[in-house]
């Protein structure tokens, strides 16, 4: 089973709400952003990434429930 690790806020410091993110299994890094679910997910899949961890970026001071 992969270890738990506390995403690095770091990480989505520049990228605005509302933007979906793909994230290194590791999540030490951005592989991509964009718009829609199935925009990200192609992006990673160009960039070699099989099984990115996705998130969607939330709003200014609203809940994050993965």
């Amino acid at each position: 089973m992969p270890r738990v690790k506390t995403l690095n806020a770091e990480l989505l410091a520049d990228i605005p709400p509302n933007t979906w993110v793909a994230i290194s299994e590791d999540q030490e890094r951005v592989i991509a952003t964009a718009a829609t679910l199935d925009q990200v997910l192609d992006l990673s899949l160009k960039a070699g990434v099989e099984h990115p961890f996705v998130m969607l970026v939330p709003q200014i001071n609203s809940a994050l429930i993965l």
